[in-house]
């Protein structure tokens, strides 16, 4: 096609202005292409990868006051270290008796009942302890989150803890205590 003021070549059926002399170009001249809707690409929609993996619930954050599981695992604990300080005063006199020199160990209180008397305390220093992270592992799931949940649960394990080292050593201690003394000077 022709430009109709100046006779140059059009570049394109649909340009509106010549390029050498920038006449209009009527639209009567142009003989107008049909014009057909270009289809428009519909992409499925196809799930991202994070909804296909598995979503955990989440522990819901309750609310509220100190709950009494709260205070019970707290209590436990400290009477599960009350047990052991007392098994402990029990029990030291059966170190102070290995330690010792031999001219004042008569002197020392002690002997089997002192031991078995340690020995039981922190049995139950030990239970307690056990009954003690039961009851704040509860209170975990059941009230709201808390600081003396949590301390509970701790104090708890060191309860368990501190009762089990002795009930480990008592018997080797009175293993050793009861050990046929050598006294190489007599």
């Amino acid at each position: 096609m022709f430009c109709p003021n100046c006779g140059e070549k059009l570049e394109s059926l649909y340009q509106k202005f010549c390029s050498s002399c920038g006449s209009e170009i009527q639209s009567t001249l142009i003989p107008e292409a049909p014009i057909t809707p270009q289809p428009i690409a519909v992409k499925p929609q196809v799930p991202s990868p994070a909804s296909s993996v598995p979503v955990y619930d989440s522990k819901t954050i309750k609310a509220g006051r100190i709950g009494p599981q709260s205070r019970l695992g707290f209590s436990f604990a400290l009477v599960a270290i009350a047990f052991f300080i007392a098994g402990l005063i029990f029990g030291g006199t059966l170190i102070l008796r290995i330690l010792m020199p031999v001219y004042i160990y008569p002197y020392l209180p002690g002997g089997p009942g002192l031991w078995i008397i340690a020995f039981i305390l922190h049995i139950i220093g030990f239970v307690f302890g056990i009954i003690s992270r039961v009851t704040s592992s509860k209170a975990g799931k059941d009230e709201p989150d808390n600081g003396l949940q949590k301390v509970g649960s701790v104090f708890g394990v060191f309860g368990i803890i501190l009762n089990l080292i002795p009930l480990v050593l008592i018997p080797i201690m009175i293993a050793v205590a009861n050990r046929p003394y050598y006294d190489p000077f007599m």
